[in-house]
Parts: C-alpha cells; sequence; structure tokens
C-alpha cells in the first residue's frame, strides 16, 4: 500500500526538480515569438485565401465551356 503513494510522490518531486531545470523566454521574447506566429497565420490565410479564389475561377470557366 505504501508503494501506492511513495511512486506518484516520487513521480511529482521529479516533475518540480525538471520544472526548475526550464530556462523560461523572457516577456519580450514571448511577445515577439506571439506576433511572428500571428504574421505566419495571417499570410497564411491570405495566401489559401486567394490560392482557392484562382482554383475556384479556374474550375468554373473549365466547367463553363
Amino acid at each position: 500500500m505504501a508503494a501506492l503513494i511513495k511512486k506518484p510522490l516520487k513521480f511529482l518531486n521529479e516533475v518540480k526538480a525538471e520544472t526548475r531545470k526550464v530556462v523560461w523566454a523572457s516577456g519580450k521574447q514571448t511577445r515577439m515569438m506571439t506576433l511572428m506566429v500571428f504574421l505566419l497565420v495571417a499570410f497564411v490565410a491570405v495566401f489559401l485565401t486567394l490560392t482557392d479564389w484562382v482554383l475556384g475561377s479556374l474550375v468554373q470557366s473549365i466547367l463553363s465551356l
């Protein structure tokens, strides 16, 4: 019965120790990376929208022949 309690506690202690080793990003780095992600998502959204529009127009013109 004691092993059932000791194993999870050992695991949680190891998790706590590993979390202390993590080098967290600064606030400035976090903001910069977030901005980069938003810009990339916006670029991909515009690209996919234009690609969909062009291909849709192409298919529409082929089907109307």
